[in-house]
């Protein structure tokens, strides 16, 4: 019986069938999609930084290493479960080319290694370490995936030829935000090269216990060991490889709930229209007797039938659909450890995301206790209350035509009937326009600002602490001084100092000292210093030190303990994301590093100074902030752009299925209206015209309110979403074309929708609908 009854109802409503269909599928698809993303990308990072045998610390030194004090540091910490001294050959891009590719213009580091012993391991495509031959070398993933590479290409390094017989994954320098790159050869090639690149030690440190991180790092740096370079920490490697696809992952767990919720909204307006309907005939089951659990089971076994329909269907496009978007996590981390298990999630979602919609229906059935079977018979539907008490009148409304008043007047007086309408354009709204608010974001110059890198900096330069470092410093400042071509330029230098909350020294913070206004970074919270006892610190020490705007700091300098006001919070994602930001004066302590921001008076001329620089400095390191967020950040940026586009379909699609289905509905349920205007002379034109009034008013209401809400609660959880990868917090920036464009395409969407389905007023007789 079940089964005739389904067959005939679909029969009669094929394209409120199919719409339904379609949202519980797009919702099945898009909650599998993002169970399995997020289960594999967080699988596959914990299986390589496992397989890699990742350091918990690592810190980069340029120089001599004191071999024996710092084997005394670990014997004496009781925290290190192994460390190795491993060797970076740091060459001049210009020495690299892969096939037809120099790296000249690369504003990474990019050098060579060779196999580690103990940690940090260089892993092939099928995660095993690699033992490469003389004459062989493996390159990292990145380049694959970037077209720069393939098996069997030659490459130049440093004048010598190889042949590229493989790609490695790096557990630390893996993602490509990371600023270096390594080339693993053999043992014997790496000798013969040695000469020809600039040697920096990676110290690294795997613990009996990650947890006491902090603890050990604070007694690393006092113990006065090696620091003349950047660290770095787990924490960080596991960001920089979550954070390309993370973003993505991220945004798409966004649309699926928001997705789901429209789902609901798409059956509740469908049942309950279809409930009106068939208001008679439910009257007549009640009046010979049908129990209503016999009623209910009748509309619940097509919607249960739909629901199972479209939930499996859902599952299975997320399939391929899935294994073209883990491409990009298999490729640079390789299988994950919890494959299997994201699949088994994945339809676990689906069948909860089905229940949960019977359920819905189940609930919504309710609704037949209310309905007299003499007052079903009698009506032939239910005395729908219409609010004509509305401040809202024809005559107050004399600027619009005739058409358009008659349509706004009923929604002023059936607020109800659209508010489901009204709530999809909010939602397919805010699906829209958030993600092209995070492409726009990222893309910008100053998304760099967001990560701790100003975008005024034209050309930056760090130099790290040596013997000379303080000779080069000076030769920076006065060659920029005289140069006619610096508008301004800026040194920070960054030293250590020992921090002491609860009366104990207990860590240490890096802090950057100098004038931080010249080239500002964007501070999520306060602002930068502007006085002596004023302190700006990183999410990740505000997070660490429990710290937010207006609390103190106690820093110990020459022995004394001065308390600073923390005055701003901001993200970086740099020197190990733990960092600080002062002006005072300090000359006690050792610089750890120095950074000279330089900006130019003619910004285009940025490749010729950089050049020149480099030809007149060659002792200083120079990137410059454009060709820093493009190589750095170029992966992630077009991961972002693919998932706003697809947002965009999404919302555009959902536009379309919802405007048809409404109208559909509406015209069932206005039938006699529709006649009654027929018949008092309104022409087909007219009507149509009516109901496209309607469409478009609450569509403009819809992209009011969804427009507002993603400049304010999108913006939010965007930053929640970014801040669990890792501590960065994003502000989101718009631009006119995505607040203009994005509404003009759902009007454009909206309008063809409502003409398409609203032909079928034409087709309503007068005689046939004023029987009753």
């Amino acid at each position: 019986m079940y089964r005739k009854i389904i067959k005939n109802d679909v029969k009669e409503s094929k394209l409120i069938t199919i719409i339904t269909t379609m949202f519980i599928t797009v919702a099945a698809v898009l909650v599998a999609l993002a169970t399995i993303l997020s289960v594999n990308l967080a699988g596959s990072i914990d299986t390589l930084m496992e397989k890699t045998q990742s350091p918990h610390y690592m810190q980069m030194h340029t120089g001599t290493v004191d071999r024996e004090r710092l084997a005394t540091f670990v014997e004496e910490n009781g925290n290190v479960a192994t460390y190795e001294i491993a060797e970076f050959l740091n060459l001049n891009g210009s020495d690299i080319e892969l096939g037809e590719h120099s790296f000249a213009d690369s504003v990474e580091d990019n050098g060579l290694a060779v196999q580690s012993k103990k940690l940090d391991y260089f892993l092939d495509m099928d995660n095993q370490p690699i033992q490469p031959k003389p004459g062989e070398l493996y390159v990292p993933v990145a380049f694959k995936k970037q077209g720069l590479a393939k098996i069997g290409d030659q490459a130049k390094i440093a004048g010598k030829t190889f042949t590229i017989n493989g790609f490695l994954r790096d557990g630390t320098m893996n993602s490509q935000m990371a600023g270096s790159k390594r080339f693993l050869l053999h043992q014997k090639d790496y000798d013969a090269l040695f000469s020809k690149g600039k040697l920096e030690y990676i110290i690294q440190f795997r613990l009996k216990d990650p947890s006491k991180l902090n603890q050990f790092e604070a007694a690393y740096k006092k113990a006065g060991l090696e620091v003349n370079g950047p660290n770095g920490t787990h924490r960080l490697f596991k960001l920089g490889n979550a954070m390309s696809d993370g973003i993505m992952i991220g945004i798409l767990l966004l649309i699926s709930l928001l997705v789901v919720l429209m789902t609901f909204m798409c059956i509740r307006f469908t049942l309950l229209s279809k409930i009106e309907e068939d208001y008679k005939e439910i009257g007549v089951m009640k009046a010979i007797g049908l129990q209503l659990k016999e009623i209910k089971k009748i509309y619940l076994a097509k919607y249960a039938v739909i629901s199972v329909i479209g939930s499996v269907l859902g599952y299975l496009i997320s399939i391929p659909l899935s294994y073209l978007l883990l491409k990009n996590i298999k490729l640079f981390m390789g299988e994950s450890s919890n494959e299997g298990l994201s699949w088994v999630l994945a339809v676990a979602g689906v069948i909860i995301v089905m229940v949960l919609m019977i359920a819905y229906v189940f609930r919504l059935l309710n609704r037949f206790k209310k309905i007299s079977a003499v007052e079903a018979i009698r009506f032939s539907g239910a005395n729908e209350k219409v609010n004509t008490k509305t401040r809202f009148n024809l005559r107050k409304l004399a600027f619009l035509s005739p058409d358009t008043r008659i349509g706004i007047i009923d929604i002023m007086n059936r607020k109800k009937i659209y508010l489901t309408m009204l709530l999809v354009f909010i939602l397919s709204t805010f699906i829209m326009i958030v993600p092209a608010l995070v492409y726009h974001t990222s893309s910008s110059e100053k998304f760099v600002e967001s990560l701790g890198f100003s975008h005024n900096v034209d050309i930056a330069t760090s130099l790290y602490q040596s013997t000379n470092s303080v000779e080069n410093q000076d030769k920076i400042e006065s060659y920029l001084a005289n140069d006619p071509d610096v508008e301004t330029f800026s040194k920070i230098s960054t030293k250590n100092f020992d921090v002491k909350e609860t009366g104990n020294a207990d860590s240490v913070l890096s802090v950057e000292l100098g004038n931080h206004q010249k080239f500002p970074v964007d501070y999520l919270q306060g602002k930068a210093p502007s006085k002596m006892n004023q302190i700006a610190i990183s999410t990740i020490n505000a997070e660490e030190y429990n710290k937010k705007i207006g609390d103190s700091i106690i820093l110990v300098r020459e022995g004394r303990e001065e308390t600073f006001i923390v005055c701003g919070i901001y993200a970086n994602v740099f020197n190990g994301g733990k960092t600080a930001k002062a002006i005072f004066e300090d000359t006690t302590a050792p610089t750890i590093w120095t950074d000279i921001s330089i900006k130019l008076k003619d910004s285009n001329k940025v490749s010729q100074k950089m050049k020149q620089y480099k030809k007149d400095l060659p002792f200083a390191k120079m990137n410059n902030a454009e060709q820093f967020r493009d190589q750095t950040f170029g992966s992630t940026i077009q991961s972002v752009k693919m998932i706003s586009i697809g947002a965009l379909l999404v919302a555009l699609l959902v536009t379309g299925l919802i405007t048809s289905l409404f109208m559909k509905l509406l015209l069932v349920k206005d039938k006699k209206e529709i006649a009654t205007l027929k018949a008092v002379g309104f022409t087909n034109r007219e009507i149509r015209r009516q109901y496209l009034s309607r469409s478009l008013t609450v569509l403009i209401v819809g992209l009011g309110s969804g427009t507002l809400l993603a400049m304010t609660l999108g913006k939010t959880m965007s930053g929640l979403v970014s801040a669990a990868l890792g501590g960065v917090s994003i502000h989101l920036t718009g631009s006119p074309l995505i607040y203009l464009g994005c509404p003009i395409l759902m009007l454009v969407v909206t309008y063809f929708a409502t003409r398409a389905i609203t032909v079928q007023a034409g087709k309503i007789e007068i005689a046939e609908n004023f029987k009753d």
